[in-house]
């Protein structure tokens, strides 16, 4: 049942270009250890800590606003910063990747940069600087570009769909996985934007041997806290509103 599931995953993903992944009721399982890298510079985990997960910050880069700039060990520049439109910055930002005198661009232009992940393997065969972007600000889904910090570096996978993107070793022990949501699933569920829910169901992602994989079901207790959370803020009146109605409440229910 399991790999039909994924048969059916990977089919609706086949139209698309190589490396990008479309979020959206993935569901999979389990895998292997993901070793970090070791070294200068060769574990730099940005962005959130899991307790502030679900909230992306203002980036490293927004509105044209703030700038970032490291070379990695293996001779690669990561710079973020504004975007820059003959010779003037602009209320846009950008990214970049080069080495020597070459470069390559992550993002010319966009509301919103930041790096989630710098110097990390995810089990890519490399290590990797994952950036997350935004188009404009009233876009609620974030882009995730995942680039191998090698020379020249290469695009390893663009993942789309989440309001968000954190990547942590959650547990400490040696395997990173990719928090998210599942914000594109439920965007126009019951007539609602994804910006005007609480909160989209929580996704745990790891790469194994390339592949990525759901493996939220490893981090139950998890979802038992978010659920419990969510319930001592509901009313009695509204869990009885909803117990009698068909599952979509009107605007007058409170």
């Amino acid at each position: 049942m399991r790999d039909a599931a994924i048969d059916r995953e990977q089919r609706r993903n086949s139209g698309r270009p190589q490396g990008v992944f479309v979020i959206g009721n993935l569901r999979m399982q389990t895998v292997r250890r993901v070793t970090l890298a070791r070294g200068v510079l060769s574990v730099v985990v940005f962005a959130n800590a899991i307790s502030g997960y679900g909230q992306l910050h203002d980036g490293l880069c927004k509105a044209g606003f703030g700038e970032f700039h490291t070379r990695f060990n293996t001779g690669v520049s990561v710079t973020v910063a504004a975007a820059r439109n003959g010779g003037f910055a602009t209320r846009d930002c950008a990214a970049n990747l080069s080495w020597g005198k070459q470069e390559l661009p992550v993002v010319s232009v966009a509301a919103m940069v930041d790096i989630d992940a710098l110097g990390v393997d995810l089990g890519l065969g490399s290590l990797i600087v994952a950036f997350q972007t935004k188009s404009s600000d009233a876009d609620w889904f974030v882009t995730y570009k995942i680039y191998s910090l090698e020379r020249p570096p290469r695009l390893l996978r663009t993942i789309i769909g989440g309001s968000s993107f954190t990547a942590a070793d959650t547990d400490l022990d040696g395997r990173v996985e990719i928090w998210t949501d599942d914000a594109k699933a439920v965007d126009g569920m019951d007539r609602l934007s994804a910006g005007e829910l609480d909160f989209a169901p929580r996704l745990v992602l790891r790469f194994d041997k390339h592949k990525l994989l759901d493996v939220s079901a490893e981090f139950q207790s998890d979802f038992d806290h978010q659920i419990a959370e969510v319930r001592a803020q509901l009313a009695v009146k509204q869990l009885s509103d909803f117990k009698n109605s068909d599952g979509k409440l009107s605007e007058a229910s409170s």
